[in-house]
């Protein structure tokens, strides 16, 4: 991927240069260049660079899905080949479509190719220095979701991970791959649904469950309601998914209050409102930062902690805070993040993304959430607004949030990555 990371990042700024020499020449305002939209290198073939490079983007999604859903699932331990031959091929294509959409299928104007640029170079940048090609890809998609409808995208997302889950089990059950139902880990037992670990499967879950509320957004019925509530009880009895079926309950729970609210029609908010929930991000980054400083060890295990309110939280959040608190004593924080030989079980995403990519990274992807929550709050997109609610209380149980899989809704920052204007926010096609 160092060859593609390169490749798309010199093509982006051949293309900014490109773009730009007509204001150079003194033939383009400045004004025009920053505002209007346009494709990049030729504005030839125009609507069907854009049909194609939204189709190319949609094919990608639905590789993306299967890649994970089902090359990551225990099929990988009876048919090895699926990781070393299958998946290089397939990350490729997904890459390779993505690419296609950025550079010849999408419009920019001057202030959205500048915004693409620095997310994309400082993607690149923490890539080479973490080694990881998950926060490269998730830069690479946001990028090209620009101008493609939200329910094309969830369908696509649907269309391919529902089948791809279904044949994972039938082959599970059929005792094909994984065929032990449960699977001892720190002497308890919890059923895999043939994946390597319960958070894998209730990740993969809660990507779908996001997906569906995504598409059906504002026409959600209760009875839907009620359907996503009984899969959240599922995951806590029965993989015993703690992270995931909390973080449906909470979903259900914050679309129920969103369909209470909005029973008359829209209820777009003002700007303290929208920035009450655009300032949820800071404060639970500031919580994730503070807890671990209350910690007393008082014993050889990682989460023998106190006092003891901080460890029945520890124990709630499975151990994220105790671990945190060991990750402060262990490693160093770089400026670009790093590549980590040995790493605890970090799942809370504020301080994994702290060492792992480092803070210009924890900075720019908290800026992000903040412009996006502020932005479908003052549209009063309220079922998106739970949506971006539920992937922060995801992240601080589980690192799986940077992925499309686990998390779709991560493709609403793109809006907040391209900075439109307060009237026009990305990706809601309502």
């Amino acid at each position: 991927m160092f060859g593609f990371a390169n490749g798309l990042l010199l093509l982006l700024l051949a293309a900014a240069v490109i773009d730009f020499a007509p204001v150079v020449r003194r033939r383009l305002s400045p004004a025009s260049w920053w505002n209007d939209e346009r494709l990049l290198f030729t504005p030839r073939g125009g609507d069907l660079r854009q049909k194609y490079g939204a189709w190319a983007f949609l094919l990608g999604v639905m590789v993306y899905e299967f890649l994970v859903v089902f090359n990551n699932s225990m099929a990988r331990e009876n048919w090895p080949w699926l990781q070393t031959r299958v998946s290089p091929v397939l990350d490729w294509v997904i890459y390779l479509c993505f690419g296609t959409k950025i550079l010849l299928g999408t419009k920019y104007n001057g202030r959205s190719i500048l915004c693409a640029g620095m997310l994309y170079f400082v993607a690149r940048w923490v890539y080479f220095n973490g080694q990881n090609i998950w926060w490269l890809g998730l830069c690479v998609a946001l990028l090209a979701a620009k101008d493609v409808l939200l329910r094309r995208v969830m369908k696509a997302f649907l269309a391919s991970g529902v089948p791809t889950l279904a044949l994972v089990q039938v082959l599970h059950f059929a005792g094909i791959i994984a065929p032990n139902a449960a699977s001892e880990r720190d002497g308890s037992y919890r059923l895999m649904f043939g994946y390597g670990h319960p958070n894998t499967f209730g990740g993969v879950v809660l990507g779908l469950l996001l997906a569906w509320v995504l598409l059906r957004r504002a026409r959600l019925t209760w009875a839907e309601l009620g359907g996503l509530a009984a899969v959240g009880v599922f995951l806590m009895v029965a993989p015993k998914s703690r992270s995931s079926a909390l973080c449906t309950c909470l979903l259900v729970l914050l679309l129920a209050l969103a369909k209470l609210y909005t029973r008359k029609g829209p209820r777009p908010v003002g700007r303290l409102a929208a920035g009450g929930c655009a300032a949820l991000v800071p404060l639970l980054a500031a919580v994730s930062y503070i807890l671990p400083l209350f910690v007393v060890k008082i014993g050889p295990w990682a989460n023998d902690i106190g006092p003891g309110w901080l460890k029945k939280l520890d124990d709630l959040l499975t151990c994220r805070i105790s671990l945190a608190w060991a990750a402060y004593r262990m490693f160093d924080i770089k400026i670009a993040g790093q590549f980590l030989q040995e790493w605890p079980a970090l799942d809370n995403i504020f301080v994994y993304l702290l060492y792992l990519t480092g803070p210009v990274m924890v900075v720019l992807v908290c800026a992000l959430m903040m412009a996006a929550l502020y932005g479908y709050a003052r549209r009063g997109a309220w079922q998106t607004v739970a949506c971006l609610v539920t992937m922060l209380a995801y992240g601080y149980m589980e690192s799986q949030v940077i992925h499309l899989t686990s998390d779709p809704a991560v493709l609403l920052l793109c809006g907040a990555v391209f900075a439109l204007p307060r009237d026009k926010w990305m990706f809601e096609d309502a």
